[in-house]
């Protein structure tokens, strides 16, 4: 896969999920990277809300149960 020529971020204000390192609320942000050949790739990517460093790709989790 060749890199991305566009990269956008938008924070995810209806995630609800938790730090898999210390168990502290985490926030998430979707990641959007688009690539010359004209595919996209999306990720959602969490971080803990403490200074613990972890971030990782995680599934959404929405407060309302809903997809």
């Amino acid at each position: 896969m060749s890199a991305p020529i566009n990269t956008t971020v938008r924070e995810l204000l209806d995630y609800f999920g938790q730090c898999g390192a210390c168990g502290y609320p985490a926030s998430a942000s979707l990641l959007t990277q688009h690539f010359p050949d004209g595919s996209t790739h999306h990720e959602v990517v969490a971080t803990c809300g403490l200074p613990c460093g972890w971030r990782a790709p995680v599934s959404m989790r929405r407060m309302t149960g809903s997809p």
